[in-house]
């Protein structure tokens, strides 16, 4: 899995640019106490960033190889399976439990043909160094066409667009959440091997942003995600 992020924030008086990126094995199994459910383990994370010097790189680094997370493919959630905290790079609370998330497609409950869509949305809460929150979701999946890169194999190419917005529980008098990206959208293309019933490849775009409505946000990003199979 990999992840790069490039942004500017407004700092004092000036805009400054940022990058940040992530490379990561994951290590799959069935979890073994719940049902429809997939427990994935990270190993040899890579950090680098222009913003976080060596020694906070190798701290992150050494927190994400501590980190385990589920994921129930049916209600696209995921979760913690312990209480170790989710690593966060200090750029408006960036995380890999988030970017995992949103490269991940959620297959349809019924038989689908080429050309056909379906749809998700959700609520869920938030916690944020400034207050809880709830967060809106919403995704729409098309199944686009059969893929035969070979002989013997058979994939399913699906695509998607996605929005995400945080609507804090109680008003912000003090300004601080206009400073978090609170919305965003992106889309995300993937290839199912249906022969071998597994994901080979999924790729996701997401841009995110201060509060619509400002004339300039205060911190703005895009996203780039990437997750392949090995054999």
């Amino acid at each position: 899995m990999g992840v790069d992020i490039k942004g500017t924030v407004v700092v004092g008086d000036s805009m400054q640019n940022f990058s940040s990126g992530l490379r990561t094995y994951l290590k799959g199994r069935i979890a073994a106490h719940v049902s429809n459910t997939v427990t994935f383990s990270t190993e040899e994370a890579r950090v680098t960033s222009d913003f976080l010097n060596d020694q906070e790189c190798y701290n992150l680094e050494h927190q994400f190889n501590q980190v385990t997370l589920s994921f129930a493919p049916k209600e696209g959630a995921l979760y913690l399976t312990d209480t170790i905290p989710v690593p966060v790079i200090s750029i408006g609370g960036w995380d890999l439990f988030r970017n995992f998330a949103r490269v991940l497609p959620i297959l349809p409950e019924h038989q689908v043909q080429e050309g056909e869509k379906w749809d998700r949305e959700r609520q869920f809460p938030v916690e944020t160094s400034h207050g809880s929150a709830i967060g809106h979701l919403y995704q729409s999946f098309t199944f686009d066409s059969l893929v035969t890169p070979d002989s013997a194999s058979l994939y399913a190419a699906v695509s998607w667009l996605f929005s995400y917005r945080i609507e804090p529980v109680e008003p912000d008098s003090s300004g601080a959440l206009k400073k978090l990206p609170l919305e965003g959208n992106g889309t995300g293309v993937a290839q199912i091997d249906l022969n071998k019933k597994r994901l080979k490849m999924a790729h996701a775009v997401f841009e995110a942003s201060s509060k619509r409505g400002t004339s300039a946000p205060v911190i703005g990003w895009n996203e780039t995600i990437h997750l392949e199979y090995l054999e």
